[in-house]
């Protein structure tokens, strides 16, 4: 295994990609506890994969990014030129942007893959969408996994390690999904092994934090641009795994984890990455300690569920993130029950949450279904029950 590093001087170039791809959003994505993949909208300010369809950012939804349709002169002042990642209300209001797909509305279909089930198919493929599951069954797919991650990029899901037996041996390889066909990668570069890592997409890169190398948690941010993999070397967030973590606007967020000194301590933490360098968070009000959940950009916020806490008890509660501070959200008159490792997408400008556990033996196979303000319970028949498994909400 070869390795890539970069200063933190050094920025990763966005790589372009025809307008309207047929996966159109980044659909957010929840931290290594659910490998969630992938899905880190752009929100507030429309960043996220410069190279695929919407980003609804100036006070809008956010999912996903502007698309190339931005580039028309009469959107450049909007959209910050080729990279587009400026506010994408404005170049909703413009007659030339319109053919673009504009907020979590352009997002409608997620990729779900693998999980905690000894069960399952190496080819065990799921996709969602108007509310429905489906099982397309690829002639190929990655190897059976779990604790893996997911995010969006280009038109395209990237899939990254994970467990093989869900033992606690690791992997390294790199597939895409581009709707139809997984492809496996080969890039001259490759972050070392790792499971439980966060993953998320910011401008024309997706951003792999941490995990574990089946020992001890790592510490490390490294960006795959489409083509290879690069090590951003700088100030990083203390060692952890299962971190819960989303873009919003032009940054990502990344909340707790299990790591600490000793490896096994439940973390609190607040830390946003621009692309270049980490930032920690001092805030009056945070989620509490846990691993696990999962974290979905979605209408302007990220929205955390979940986890587990410093008593391996699962939880139940949401969070929001609105850029500044943490909200919970209270007197739900239906929320789903505690579970940790779940795995969550943006889909059709909705948070589409499926499975997770409660005690790693008893894991669920049910959808559930955040609109912004409530809960409600999703389609009955879908993937089979699991936990640790990973999903992205590409469009």
């Amino acid at each position: 295994m070869s390795l890539r590093f970069v200063s933190t001087v050094c920025l990763a170039v966005a790589i372009a990609a025809p307008a309207c791809a047929s996966f159109k959003g980044d659909g957010g994505t929840s931290g290594g506890g659910d490998g969630g993949g992938a899905n880190a909208d752009g929100s507030g300010s429309g960043s996220g994969d410069a190279s695929t369809s919407s980003g609804d950012g100036s006070g809008g939804d956010g999912e996903g990014p502007l698309s190339d349709a931005c580039t028309l002169p009469g959107c450049k002042s909007a959209c910050d030129g080729a990279s587009c990642e400026g506010p994408g209300d404005a170049c909703a209001g413009n007659p030339a942007c319109t053919p673009a797909c504009q907020g979590s509305a352009c997002v409608t279909t997620a990729v779900l893959f693998a999980g905690d089930d000894s069960a399952l198919a190496p080819t065990d493929t799921w996709t969602y969408a108007a509310s429905a599951w489906d099982n397309p069954r690829p002639s190929s797919a990655p190897p059976h996994r779990t604790e893996s991650a997911m995010a969006m990029l280009a038109g395209k899901v990237v899939l990254f390690g994970g467990s093989p037996s869900g033992q606690g041996d690791v992997s390294q390889d790199t597939w895409t999904w581009d709707g139809t066909t997984w492809t496996a990668e080969h890039p001259a570069h490759v972050p070392p092994s790792r499971n439980y890592h966060s993953m998320a997409t910011l401008g024309g890169t997706v951003v792999l934090v941490g995990g574990s190398d089946g020992t001890h948690p790592i510490a490390d941010t490294w960006t795959w641009d489409g083509v290879d993999w690069t090590q951003h070397v700088t100030a990083q967030p203390p060692p952890r795994e299962a971190a819960m973590m989303a873009t919003l606007g032009r940054t990502v967020v990344l909340f707790g984890g299990l790591g600490g000194t000793s490896g096994n301590t439940e973390l609190s933490d607040t830390w946003t990455w621009d692309g270049t360098n980490w930032t920690s968070l001092t805030l009056p009000v945070a989620p509490t300690a846990r691993d696990s959940g999962i974290a979905v950009t979605l209408h302007g916020h990220v929205v955390l569920f979940g986890g587990q806490d410093v008593n391996a008890a699962a939880l139940a509660d949401t969070w929001t993130w609105d850029g500044s501070n943490w909200s919970q959200v209270m007197n739900l008159t239906l929320s789903p029950p505690a579970r940790l490792g779940a795995a969550a997408a943006a889909v059709g400008g909705k948070l589409v949450m499926f499975g997770g556990t409660t005690n790693n033996s008893n894991d669920f196979n049910d959808t559930w279904i955040w609109d912004g303000a409530v809960w409600i319970q999703g389609p009955s028949s879908g993937p089979g029950g699991r936990s640790y498994s990973t999903m992205a909400g590409p469009g």
